[in-house]
């Protein structure tokens, strides 16, 4: 049996993501050399499936070597990839997946690794699925035979979660002290959840007219979650998707967590209050809602800090067909504007998107422990250069994607401490500031605060 070219190109991605390279960019251009609309769909599922679950694949290899498990790039993604097709996929058979991993071997880390690939995943084998090949073992029943090789007694529960879930073992830590463990679980497991296809219909446009022209166009939503977001039934390819957006101005995708919380922390808003800004506004999303909710009349202004990101928001905004929005590159923390300019500002700053790991399953690998402290303290600077901005009674919203107190109450709460002239803009309950948790919420993990200045 010859080498898979998809399976190739897979491992080639994979060591390329390893050694630093970007995920999006070695897929993509993956795809693109790949004609077969089913082979692009196995090519991505290969590759962000084996980065999704590598640290459930490496705890399995730690209980079957008997040195230290392998380090090297492409013996490390080799395994990765072989035991994905065998534990987390459907309709692949373990000795197909076995057999490819020996003939990608000769060809990388090399044959010298061949018998002790095949006898790793030989045993591993065995042990889940016994003397059958496993082809009979639903999702379900391959977890369920996995499970005795993680919960082991006496073992620590931060690492048990961490190895099971596929979690860097401090980010579970860190989780588990400010959360608890039913909630860390709850995160975790979401994290490993298929994203669905959700929209949001822009106003004034009228989200059950939309149904009907999505259906008509090959794409089948049902309505929520949320009063003006749209779910795909069904897993929908990248050429609908790119038509239907090409085809439907009133159209984004967006989070349903993040309508829910964009839609809070502007209740109440409207153009009759004044000028607006987005202060870190790409790719364009929260800015499509803040000019909805504003209408024509509305005076919205939109930034960004660098060239790249000012091309992706202008290409939203053209494709939405809002042409009254400013867009000016700047560096948010020196924003051009003279102070108290705008009656709100939308700070959704830079931060460890920690809320949204689930869309990047390299995101979690990649993530250091200091980034939470080091995103605050850019995030600090932002809101205190973003509440400068705002006139007398302006609001100040404040949102991350971060499930991280360093980003989030550390910010909000330090922004209100340092400075007299602002205060808590709480709704109708008297919450000022949410968190929406990944698994408890509508969508993925996010944190808004409403603040307003005095005056």
């Amino acid at each position: 049996m010859k080498i898979d070219p998809v399976r190739r190109l897979a491992h080639d991605i994979l060591i390329t993501v390893a050694e630093g390279g970007s995920l999006d960019q070695a897929l993509a251009g993956g795809q693109g050399r790949t004609p077969d609309p089913r082979d692009r769909a196995f090519l991505a599922e290969l590759v962000r499936g084996s980065l999704q679950w590598q640290g459930r694949y490496d705890h399995l290899v730690s209980c079957f070597v008997s040195k230290k498990p392998p380090v090297d790039a492409p013996t490390r993604t080799l395994l990765h990839l072989s035991l994905h097709q065998m534990l987390g996929m459907d309709n692949v058979p373990p000795y197909a997946a076995i057999h490819q991993a020996g003939e990608l071997c000769r060809r990388s880390p090399g044959p010298r690794k061949v018998a002790f690939i095949n006898g790793l995943l030989q045993n591993i084998r065995r042990a889940v699925f016994g003397e059958g090949d496993g082809r009979r073992l639903d999702a379900a029943g391959r977890e369920a035979a996995l499970r005795p090789h993680f919960e082991k007694p006496g073992a620590d529960r931060a690492a048990m979660v961490a190895a099971w879930h596929s979690h860097p073992l401090w980010l579970v830590r860190k989780w588990g002290a400010h959360f608890g463990w039913e909630e860390t679980e709850s995160i975790c497991a979401w994290n490993n959840l298929p994203v669905p296809l959700v929209f949001h219909v822009l106003a004034p446009f009228d989200p059950a007219a939309a149904i009907g022209q999505l259906a008509a166009a090959g794409c089948e939503c049902t309505a929520g979650p949320g009063a003006r977001a749209l779910t795909a039934d069904q897993r929908v390819t990248r050429e609908v998707l790119d038509d239907v957006l090409g085809r439907f101005p009133w159209l984004i995708v967006q989070d349903p967590a993040v309508q829910e919380a964009t839609a809070w922390l502007a209740e109440g808003l409207s153009a009759a209050n004044g000028p607006v800004l987005d202060m870190c506004a790409a790719p364009g999303g929260k800015t499509a809602f803040l000019g909805s909710v504003l209408g024509d009349g509305g005076r919205l202004t939109a930034m960004d800090r660098r060239p790249d990101r000012i091309r992706l928001l202008t290409s939203t905004l053209k494709r939405i067909e809002m042409d009254t929005v400013d867009v000016v590159l700047a560096e948010g923390d020196r924003a051009p504007f003279v102070e108290g300019s705008f009656a709100a500002v939308l700070l959704d700053g830079p931060c460890s998107g920690t809320g949204v790991l689930r869309h990047h399953p390299e995101g979690r690998w990649n993530l250091k422990k200091n980034v939470p402290r080091r995103k605050g303290d850019v995030l600090g600077r932002l809101a205190d250069r973003a509440a400068d901005l705002l006139m007398p009674g302006g609001l100040l919203m404040y949102a991350t994607c971060s499930l991280e107190p360093e980003e989030n109450e550390a910010v909000v709460d330090g922004l209100l401490d340092r400075r007299d002239d602002l205060d808590t803009a709480p709704d109708a309950a008297g919450n000022w500031r949410r968190t929406w948790l990944p698994g408890r919420s509508p969508g993925d993990g996010f944190f808004a605060a409403r603040i307003r200045r005095k005056g």
